[in-house]
């Protein structure tokens, strides 16, 4: 799978998972409301940017939410709303 097309995926996993329409995550993760759908319309995307929106979307993606298997996840930054729903203790059951 393409960069570019690993992109797409993330975008719209995220999207449907949140509720989000795909113009909305696109704006979100890379100042662009219109950028998913340039890449789905064929333009490409930098390495740089594409680190930058895949990052962006592992820092904010729901805990709940697998990332699709077949993209490698970067790690989310320190202090991201992701990390610290990693570390976060899951509740203890009331006895």
């Amino acid at each position: 799978m393409t960069q570019t097309a690993q992109i797409i995926r993330l975008i719209h996993v995220y999207g449907k998972a949140t509720g989000l329409s795909t113009g909305t995550v696109s704006r979100y993760v890379a100042g662009n409301g219109d950028f998913c759908g340039r890449l789905e319309r064929g333009c490409d995307v930098t390495t740089r940017r594409a680190s930058r929106v895949a990052q962006k979307l592992s820092d904010h993606w729901p805990a709940d939410l697998p990332w699709p298997a077949d993209i490698p996840r970067p790690a989310p930054t320190p202090k991201s709303p992701a990390a610290l729903a990693l570390t976060e203790a899951p509740p203890e059951d009331a006895a």
